[in-house]
């Protein structure tokens, strides 16, 4: 009896509940520890999402799966960081410096022999790709919101200057870009921009909703949007004044508090500001390089979602959607560069989960 014959039989023999629960943890192992290699395990269509495919010849080292449900050609790398890349070699390299810290593009043009517009694509592509919307919170989970004044830059042809300083965004109002940030005390971190002006329950259960574990405790100051979040949720919700900083022993967020200084001060300070089109990116770099990943946990991070080189080509779409729906300021000044591959507006909210 062969090995496969072997499990088939052993697989038979367990119960109902039992081959659920095998399957649910084999289906969390969908990628080995390095990334480049041939037999990467494919459990569904990155185009569809179904398990219908077969294998479809090869071109160089690289397997080809067609879908029988779409009829589409795919690999273990197609929507990934790593799809359509030619120089393999340089970008693993390019993506072992950017976990050593927050580099200026020139340098790592320099480092890794590229174009500055090279690297400024491979960064956003990678970064794209470094979100992990599955696992749930459990325990004590603290959640806050970030404030980033709205921010435009790097794009040409506006007709107005950008005035470094000004106090007229102070305040909690529709210049303010709000990021959640919601941690439990196992390392399970979400950083998701979620709008530009007041922050609501509906922008939070968009972000977050379903997440949670029955055994978990949602832990934030008083902020009304939260606490009706909550309550909608059936979540556990332990709040306090803001001045007052904790609720008494493990109630608190300081470890929320602590993840936003690093957050703003590396936005702020050593990016020196980023545009609010990229926030989200830069927000990912912070938290990858926060929770010290090693290589193998960042490559089966990003190898895993398969929505990365969509949001990437997409970008300005995202943006512009963003702004007209999530925002009271005005899209303007569109890029020219463009790609070839385009989502339909109504997939956009989908697509890229805001």
């Amino acid at each position: 009896m062969t090995l496969k014959e072997q499990i088939k039989d052993l697989f038979g023999r367990l119960g109902d509940a039992e081959k659920e629960l095998l399957l649910a943890e084999l289906s969390e192992l969908q990628v080995s520890d390095t990334v480049l290699v041939e037999d990467a395990p494919i459990i569904s269509c990155p185009h569809c999402g179904s398990k219908l495919f077969v294998k479809n010849g090869r071109r160089g080292e690289i397997q080809n799966y067609k879908c029988k449900s779409c009829c589409k050609i795919f690999t273990f790398k197609t929507g990934t960081p790593y799809h359509k890349i030619q120089k393999m070699e340089k970008f693993e390299a390019y993506r072992a410096l950017m976990m050593d810290g927050y580099t200026p593009l020139q340098k790592f043009a320099t480092k890794v022999g590229i174009s500055i517009q090279t690297a400024f694509d491979w960064r956003h592509k990678i970064l794209s790709g470094a979100t992990d919307k599955e696992k749930k919170f459990e325990g004590i989970t603290e959640i806050d919101d970030i404030w980033f004044l709205y921010s435009q830059k790097g794009r040409k042809g506006l007709d107005y200057s950008r005035k470094r300083g000004s106090r007229k965004g102070a305040g909690d109002n529709d210049f303010q870009v709000k990021l959640l940030v919601a941690s439990d005390r196992k390392s399970t971190t979400d950083l998701s921009v979620a709008k530009i002006g007041r922050l609501s329950k509906s922008d939070i259960q968009r972000k977050i909703s379903g997440r949670f574990a029955q055994d978990c405790i949602l832990v934030s100051d008083k902020h009304r949007s939260i606490a009706s979040f909550a309550q909608a949720e059936g979540i556990n919700h332990i709040s306090f004044k803001a001045n007052q900083h904790t609720a008494g022993g493990e109630y608190h967020i300081q470890n929320v508090n602590n993840l936003a200084a690093r957050l703003k001060g590396t936005i702020n300070h050593s990016l020196r500001g980023v545009s609010t089109k990229y926030l989200q990116s830069y927000a990912n770099w912070v938290h990858l390089i926060s929770a010290k990943l090693t290589k193998a946990e960042v490559d089966r991070l990003i190898i895993r979602n398969k929505k990365a080189s969509e949001v990437h080509k997409n970008r300005e779409a995202i943006y512009k959607w963003f702004i007209e729906n999530l925002s009271r300021r005005t899209f303007r000044c569109q890029i020219k560069r463009d790609f070839s591959t385009k989502l339909a507006p109504d997939l956009i909210p989908s697509v890229c989960n805001i």
